[in-house]
């Protein structure tokens, strides 16, 4: 099963109907950094596929903390990808 995709369609959604107050970038970041422990618990086979970040309280904690974040850190990658090309 995919990860990040399945959960851009609804934020593609909210940015059309939000317009500016909506960052997209913000929002798929935060559903990478959400999709980090699945993609351990899948290759390491141990754990619970929908564990700690997939529950109310670590969603929570992850959009406060990257959703704050969010727009520093894409800049930063975005100035660091330049020099890689």
């Amino acid at each position: 099963m995919p990860f990040t995709p399945i959960h851009m369609g609804p934020g593609i959604l909210i940015k059309s109907l939000l317009q500016g107050s909506f960052s997209l970038m913000v929002f798929g970041w935060t559903q990478i950094v959400m999709d980090i422990q699945p993609l351990i618990v899948l290759i390491s086979g141990e754990g619970h596929l929908h564990g700690f970040t997939h529950s109310y309280v670590g969603v929570i904690l992850i959009a406060i903390f990257f959703g704050a974040n969010g727009k520093i850190a894409i800049r930063i990658g975005f100035e660091n990808l330049r020099y890689f090309y």
